[in-house]
């Protein structure tokens, strides 16, 4: 089992798994009690989704070094190549083929005993909601990685004339923000936000998709491309 996370490599390193450790998934819940009404409101789903709190992942590794000198300096190697770094990917082999965790080494620990010779580490990883995610654009047509238990064949770029409805699905766990790559002069209606584009490259606006099927009003004159990647939870 490999697990990388920048310049730390499990299998460069030589480490055996021994133990891999998920904490449970606790939802974000948005709850209030009002008087004169039995139990509480749950206004969680209130923005379109589930809400999560960050999850832990925790290895645990061991390596038998008999020379005492050779021992310290595995050590010295292993906190140097998670110390460098903060929140980036994290990739291990129980992950479904090109899905990665957007995570930060929040407490590792490494255990030198000379008794028996070996180097134990422990890292705990802290994951951001919702945990995983893929490196494939939605809608490529690269037919070896479809994953058929995740994974929707569907189309992302459009030629706009007039006006037209199109359906794009988000087949992930939580609502995305899609690139939108524009020529000429496209409007977008999704999810109540109209947004109108012109020639460019668009982020951080007002058009979302939820999870599930999309329908999107699209108008004007141009081609309109909407990049996006799946979001699962682990």
């Amino acid at each position: 089992m490999t697990v990388l996370f920048n310049d730390f490599n499990s299998d460069t390193l030589g480490l055996r798994l021994t133990a891999r450790a998920i904490d449970p998934l606790q939802e974000q819940e948005i709850t209030e009690t009002i008087p004169g009404i039995q139990g509480s409101i749950d206004y969680s789903n209130m923005f379109g989704q589930r809400l999560f709190q960050p999850q832990t992942v925790t290895y645990t590794f061991q390596k038998y070094i008999y020379d005492v000198v050779e021992r310290s300096r595995q050590e010295t190697i292993i906190r140097n190549s998670l110390a460098k770094f903060g929140l980036s990917r994290l990739y291990d082999s129980y992950l479904p083929e090109n899905y990665y965790l957007l995570a930060k080494c929040s407490s590792p620990s490494v255990t030198n005993d000379p008794q028996y010779q070996k180097l134990t580490v422990t890292l705990a990883f802290t994951c951001n909601p919702p945990f995983m995610f893929c490196e494939l654009q939605e809608g490529n047509d690269i037919w070896d990685t479809f994953n058929f238990d995740y994974d929707v064949s569907q189309e992302t770029s459009f030629n706009v004339s007039g006006s037209q409805t199109v359906t794009l699905i988000n087949n992930g766990s939580a609502a995305i923000q899609p690139k939108i790559v524009v020529t000429g002069s496209v409007s977008v209606t999704a999810n109540g936000n109209t947004v109108n584009f012109t020639a460019g490259t668009y982020e951080n606006t007002l058009i979302y998709l939820l999870c599930g099927e999309n329908s999107f009003q699209l108008s004007g004159s141009g081609t309109i491309n909407f990049v996006f990647y799946k979001e699962l939870v682990l």
